[in-house]
């Protein structure tokens, strides 16, 4: 049973990655939450607690917003490597944050079948 704080969503873009030995890796991002992101594993197994930096991209609102974070893998096996945000910042996070829940809308509203105007 998986424990996490956040939700997880499919997400996909590439990310680079600063991996020892290898230096710079580019992967294909196939999840993300507010703790951290997985990517499709880059055919190298790398030990669990290496620290590394992720770069990548967010979208909100029709802008893109860049992202530099340390993080350190959590998780890796065959096909995945999990990475936890170690800092993630104040901004990664309402970006995250936006992304992964959408507004709320009120209960009677729901009920009713009506959208909420913003």
């Amino acid at each position: 049973m998986e424990h996490r704080w956040s939700v997880r969503k499919p997400f996909r873009s590439t990310v680079t990655l600063v991996l020892p030995p290898w230096g710079r890796v580019q992967a294909e991002i196939s999840d993300i939450s507010l703790g951290g992101l997985a990517i499709t594993s880059p055919h190298h197994a790398v030990p669990v607690n290496t620290m590394t930096i992720l770069s990548f991209s967010l979208e909100r609102d029709g802008r893109t917003s860049y992202h530099r974070l340390p993080a350190q893998v959590a998780h890796c096996d065959d096909t995945r490597i999990g990475f936890l945000f170690t800092e993630p910042g104040s901004e990664t996070l309402h970006v995250l944050r936006d992304m992964l829940y959408p507004p709320a809308i009120k209960l009677s509203d729901a009920i009713a079948g009506q959208s909420v105007a913003a």
